[in-house]
């Protein structure tokens, strides 16, 4: 009894959080569009503008609260579906992209800011409009799903051993893997931009916590079970197998990475090389996973 209140108490404040996160995106276009005209020609911003920028802040709270309960929600849907849809998949890349283009927002927002203090350019605006669009069609999307009780549908008892939680923890690790290779890369064509402390520690840490938080989700699912069994042997089999790809994949690029950049490894690629790595083995280990599983 309790459980079902507290399910239809957590449904209700995620479609509350929807509804707001809507509204709060269609109020930052408006800003925005106010705002940029300004910001770009340098014009002096008045004390109420200021003071409508910190809703735009209060407004990715309540979209970063929201992205997490949806996701938990998906999570607990996919946990005993017969199987992982195409459908369910697109909600799981949009869901993990809309929570790390929070941050991205931040970032496009503070520099922004800096930008017009100094009287310089900001080209971020080009991508902070197509950013929010993205976050605000995803919002819609999820919050239509609660509405329906889509996400909420009871599903029958599934019975391989928690095998779509398994699954739904390698996908997360493809995006943010994915995410994480490409942000990296970017270090070799703005060697003088790139800062570590912002654009290597910061963005792995940023990009690494949905698949941390699934993992986390995946050891609860397991510390619950009564008759506690981590991998079954197809599971183990392909873990071992993926593992043994990650390894030697790894150790072959890390190799080719030290030989091109062997005159120059005082440059960028001193602080690039561990976050190449780590994406590059989540991305191998992840991949090899849903691969092997795949097979019969």
């Amino acid at each position: 009894m309790i459980i079902k209140k507290l399910n239809k108490l957590l449904k209700k404040t995620v479609i509350f959080l929807g509804l707001a996160s809507i509204v709060s995106f269609i109020f930052n276009y408006f800003v925005f569009f106010q705002l940029r005209p300004k910001m770009t020609s340098f014009q002096t911003i008045s004390p109420r503008e200021e003071y409508l920028i910190n809703w735009v802040g209060i407004g990715l709270l309540l979209f970063l609260t929201f992205c997490l309960l949806s996701l938990l929600q998906i999570a607990q849907y996919l946990k005993n579906a017969k199987k992982i849809s195409f459908f369910s998949l697109f909600l799981i890349a949009s869901g993990v992209l809309s929570l790390l283009f929070i941050f991205a927002d931040i970032a496009l927002l503070n520099d922004i800011g800096k930008q017009y203090k100094h009287c310089l350019s900001q080209p971020e605006w080009s991508i902070l409009f197509p950013i929010m669009a993205f976050q605000l069609i995803t919002t819609v999307v999820f919050t239509c799903l609660h509405l329906s009780g889509f996400i909420n549908k009871k599903q029958l008892k599934y019975v391989a051993r928690d095998n779509n939680i398994f699954l739904i923890v390698q996908y997360v690790g493809l995006v943010c893997s994915l995410m994480g290779l490409s942000s990296s890369s970017l270090g070799f064509l703005f060697p003088r931009a790139w800062s570590l402390q912002i654009h290597t520690t910061i963005s792995s840490i940023i990009l690494l916590t949905p698949y941390c938080l699934a993992v986390i989700y995946w050891l609860i699912t397991k510390l619950r079970e009564k008759d506690r069994q981590w991998y079954d042997e197809k599971q183990f089999q392909d873990i071992a197998k993926s593992a043994l790809l990650t390894l030697i994949t790894s150790v072959i690029f890390m190799t080719l990475l030290f030989i091109a950049n062997y005159n120059n490894l005082g440059g960028v690629v001193k602080i690039l090389w561990l976050p190449l790595y780590l994406f590059l083995v989540l991305f191998l280990f992840s991949l090899g996973n849903l691969y092997f599983s795949g097979k019969n």
